[in-house]
């Protein structure tokens, strides 16, 4: 499996690698579930949709739920056998066990909790904050290689869902299916294609990324990647990120031209990377067509992520040296808005960690926080960090073994 995320709240995106083509389309059922939404829509550009149950598609689009008053609940992988849901005291709220590939394992988030697919049998589940695993829909792949990612709706009424298969030259053919609660099957909004890159260096079609109050996030979808150094997830995984609307299936323009892409905060805000390997620096342009230039003055970067909707920009440098303990990795924070940005370094530190660097792997909480690991050859820890002080919390730690560094899922 292969885990990237981008910076930004309740996000998640987890996706089963595959190196390979694939090409009949798959199979679609569903189980029984509780709830029944209400509104109307038409799934487009596929030559033989699913008819759109009546009082489906906007239902997805509501106001996000209240906050918590308990506050928010983090979705973690402690080890290869476990998905734990833990609140910000590091109590576990609900855990399951997983398997290895290509049994069951995490694949997407949403306001109810964690979903689990299993690319043996086809099952899509969700782990909520209570009770066992809650069988979805059954989609089954056409072939082993196909790769699947889902992200759940910010008011957490639905979940969308990419199946994507390839031929023989690595290009991609998408399958983005929409599932309500309460619908008998889930709808077949688009059929999307996707080329490989010339090099061959990325497969075609599209992942799901994450979906926001401004739509839905669909990323390349990378195969037949390898290679080392810090951030590497980020520079495989993002390199062209378009945004699908929910209601009809239209695709946007990639986000990003000139460089990798970053973020997008809710008001349409984007940040974008360029000078990869020299000296990376992050374009943030606005809305109104104007740009701001952050310096990083280090040849990686990468984990960027806006914070209370676009004021405030965090993002992850690493330098090009590999020590002992791996690469020295920084945790920083801009605030924006201002003439001349003044970053703020939160945390420095080596340690190979998970995608070989100390902090790869962080999400934001609200306004004022995020949830990172750090990882090493002796322990891994999930730990809350201030924006604004700098002071850190940690929320769980534990020994690394062969079988255990703590991954961030997603926060609930």
């Amino acid at each position: 499996m292969q885990r990237w995320s981008i910076g930004g709240v309740a996000t998640l995106v987890l996706v089963l690698a595959s190196c390979g083509p694939g090409s009949h389309a798959p199979s679609v059922s569903n189980a029984p579930m509780t709830s029944s939404p209400s509104a109307a829509a038409t799934p487009t550009t596929s030559p033989t949709p699913t008819p759109a149950p009546a009082g489906t598609l906007a239902s997805c689009v509501g106001s996000p739920p209240a906050a918590s008053s308990t506050g928010p609940t983090i979705a973690i992988e402690p080890s290869n056998s476990e998905v734990e849901l833990i609140d910000l005291d590091g109590d576990v709220v609900n855990q399951t066990a997983i398997e290895n590939y290509p049994g069951l394992a995490p694949v997407g988030q949403g306001p109810d909790g964690a979903y689990l697919y299993d690319q043996s049998t086809g099952e899509l589940e969700l782990l909520g904050l209570t009770g066992p695993p809650q069988t979805l829909a059954v989609i089954t792949p056409s072939s082993d290689y196909d790769t699947v990612s889902l992200a759940g709706s910010p008011n957490g009424q639905c979940w969308i869902f990419s199946e994507t298969s390839y031929d023989s030259n690595l290009n991609g053919t998408s399958e983005v299916y929409v599932g309500f609660e309460g619908e008998a099957a889930p709808v077949l909004l688009t059929t999307l294609t996707r080329a490989a890159s010339v090099n061959g260096s990325y497969g075609g079609g599209y992942q799901v990324v994450r979906w926001d109050t401004s739509g839905v996030l669909l990323g390349t979808d990378p195969t037949s990647v390898g290679g080392g150094g810090p951030f590497i997830s980020d520079g495989y995984s993002l390199a062209t990120v378009v945004r699908m609307d929910p209601l009809t299936g239209a695709v946007s323009s990639p986000l990003c031209t000139g460089g990798r892409f970053g973020d997008v905060a809710p008001d349409g805000t984007v940040a974008c990377l360029t000078g990869p390997n020299t000296d990376v620096q992050i374009i943030v342009t606005s809305p109104d067509g104007s740009t701001t230039t952050i310096d990083t003055g280090m040849p990686f970067a990468g984990q960027v992520g806006f914070v209370g909707s676009s004021s405030l920009l965090t993002y992850g440098t690493s330098n090009d040296v590999w020590n002992a303990n791996g690469w020295t990795t920084n945790l920083l924070v801009v605030q924006l808005g201002g003439a001349t940005p003044s970053p703020d370094t939160l945390s420095s530190g080596d340690g190979a960690g998970d995608n070989e660097s100390s902090y790869p792997w962080y999400k934001i909480v609200d306004g004022n926080s995020i949830v990172e690991t750090r990882g090493g050859s002796v322990t891994s820890s999930l730990v809350l960090v201030d924006l604004t002080t700098g002071q850190t919390t940690t929320v769980i730690s534990t020994t690394v073994t062969t079988s255990d560094n703590i991954q961030i899922l997603g926060v609930l």
